[in-house]
């Protein structure tokens, strides 16, 4: 039964209304003189589902729960300190904000937008107003933290040194193919993929260029390039008997006709290289920025315990428990 009530309740957080009886409202935490919903958190469970962000199994409600509460602690702590400092953006950068979340996410539509808002009971003010909020916590983190990381030569050089296996080129292959689509039903004038493939070859024998051949006869995606393929994994790009196909073949080398459900594929391997371990110059770019990420988390988490020692913080117990 306690089970059955605190999933009811996580549902009716994520609904952002109640459901079954389960009611929202109440404390989730107090934030020196700012407070957290139950309520906010369930408005934040639902950002993060709408983002893809929420865990996919519901197995554990309260660790989920707990963790949004911890998260919004730390954006409010962040925020009062933003406003000790100052630290705002003026409309007109609010303003460009919103217009490039409506183009990245609401294909440019100010009406998707304003449905969503509809959808989860939401006013464009307090929608606006949120937007402010994590500019100024981007912000804040990139003013109080990560302009003070710096990657030395000692970090870099240990970071390279304990972790080689991180840096290097995966093996690549790049080929060239030629995909014979099956005739569609009733076409008499379309010749078959045996009669096709025989043309490509004979043509191939005597000295046609593939990429012209690949214009000409095939229907993969990279037709116009020629059927190149460039610097792939074939496991990873081709179904694997294309990608076993691939393998046997040698530089320069042309596959017979493989059937793919009906369809013909013709491969040439053009060039092959290994997996290699980049050198310290080489990896350079990669070992900076790895360590920075790395350095940025250590002193960002840091700043946040210096912000949670200096406040008042209490966390009310999980609603259900109540």
């Amino acid at each position: 039964m306690r089970a059955m009530k605190t999933r009811l309740l996580f549902i009716a957080l994520l609904a952002g209304a109640c459901a079954h009886g389960v009611v929202l409202d109440g404390l989730a935490a107090k934030v020196n003189d700012a407070v957290i919903t139950v309520d906010d958190v369930g408005t934040a469970l639902g950002d993060m589902r709408r983002n893809g962000k929420l865990p996919a199994s519901e197995a554990d409600f309260k660790t989920v729960y707990s963790n949004t509460v911890e998260h919004l602690i730390e954006r409010r702590l962040i925020l009062q300190q933003a406003a000790e400092k100052k630290v705002t953006f003026p409309e007109w950068a609010v303003d460009g904000r919103i217009r490039e979340i409506v183009k990245e996410k609401f294909d440019d539509d100010m009406n998707k937008l304003n449905a969503m808002l509809t959808t989860i009971k939401t006013p464009l003010t307090e929608w606006r107003n949120m937007i402010r909020d994590d500019m100024i916590v981007t912000a804040m983190r990139q003013q109080m933290v990560e302009k003070y990381v710096t990657a030395t030569p000692a970090d870099m050089a240990r970071e390279y040194r304990e972790n080689k296996a991180l840096y290097r080129r995966d093996a690549k292959t790049t080929v060239s193919v030629i995909l014979l689509k099956p005739a569609d039903a009733g076409d008499k004038k379309t010749p078959s993929i045996s009669t096709r493939s025989e043309e490509v070859f004979a043509r191939l024998e005597k000295g046609e260029d593939f990429a012209d051949l690949a214009r000409k006869f095939s229907a993969d995606s990279h037709a116009k390039d020629g059927g190149v393929w460039k610097d792939v994994n074939p496991q990873e790009a081709f179904r694997p008997e294309i990608a076993q196909t691939i393998a046997a073949l040698k530089v320069g080398q042309v596959s017979k006709l493989v059937d793919l459900d009906g369809w013909g594929f013709i491969v040439r391997k053009d060039a092959e290289t290994g997996a290699q371990e980049l050198s310290f110059a080489e990896a350079y770019d990669e070992i900076e920025r790895n360590v920075k990420q790395r350095l940025g988390k250590e002193a960002y988490r840091e700043w946040v315990q210096r912000l949670r020692d200096a406040a008042f913080i209490k966390i009310y117990p999980f609603p259900e428990d109540k």
